[in-house]
C-alpha cells in the first residue's frame, strides 16, 4: 500500500517538466552523497557504499539522457563531466574518502545550481504556457528525457 507522501511524490515526478526532472536527480544524487559521507565518517561501509551507488547510479542517468547530437560541445563536455564523477566516486568508495566524495557534491551542486537558474527562467513571468514550455523542453541541446 502506497502511504500519502509516496503518492504525493510519485505525481509530482509524473507531472514534473523535465527540467524539474534533472533537478530532482541532482537533488537526489546530493542527497545520498550526503548520506554517504555521513556513514564514511562513522564507518558504516555498508551503508555508505549503498547511498554512493545509488549516487553513482543517478549520475549514470543524467549521462544515459544526454543526447550529443542536438547538444553537441556542451553534451560531451557534460558527458566527460559525469563520467570523471562516477570514476571519482568509484574510487573513493574503494579508499572511503569522504573529501573525494564533497567534491563530486560541489560538482552536482554546481551542476544543479545552473539548471535551477534555467528552470527559473523557462518557468517565470512572461514563460511561455506549460505545454509549450514541455515542447521546448524536450529539445534543449544535450538533454534527452
Amino acid at each position: 500500500m502506497i502511504d500519502g507522501y509516496s503518492a504525493y511524490k510519485q505525481t509530482d515526478i509524473n507531472t514534473a517538466r523535465p527540467r524539474k526532472i534533472v533537478l530532482m536527480l541532482y537533488d537526489g544524487a546530493i542527497g545520498f552523497l550526503n548520506r554517504s559521507v555521513e556513514y564514511a565518517v562513522k564507518k558504516d561501509i555498508k551503508n555508505k557504499n549503498i547511498f554512493l551507488n545509488k549516487a553513482r547510479d543517478i549520475i549514470q542517468e543524467l549521462n544515459n539522457s544526454l543526447n550529443t547530437e542536438i547538444g553537441g560541445e556542451f553534451a560531451f563536455h557534460l558527458r566527460r563531466l559525469y563520467f570523471f564523477m562516477n570514476r571519482h566516486l568509484l574510487r573513493a568508495n574503494l579508499e572511503n574518502d569522504s573529501k573525494a566524495i564533497r567534491e563530486v557534491i560541489q560538482l552536482l551542486s554546481s551542476l544543479r545550481e545552473a539548471w535551477e537558474d534555467a528552470y527559473r527562467q523557462q518557468t517565470g513571468p512572461g514563460a511561455p504556457p506549460h505545454g509549450q514550455i514541455e515542447i521546448r523542453s524536450y529539445r534543449q541541446p544535450g538533454i534527452r528525457i
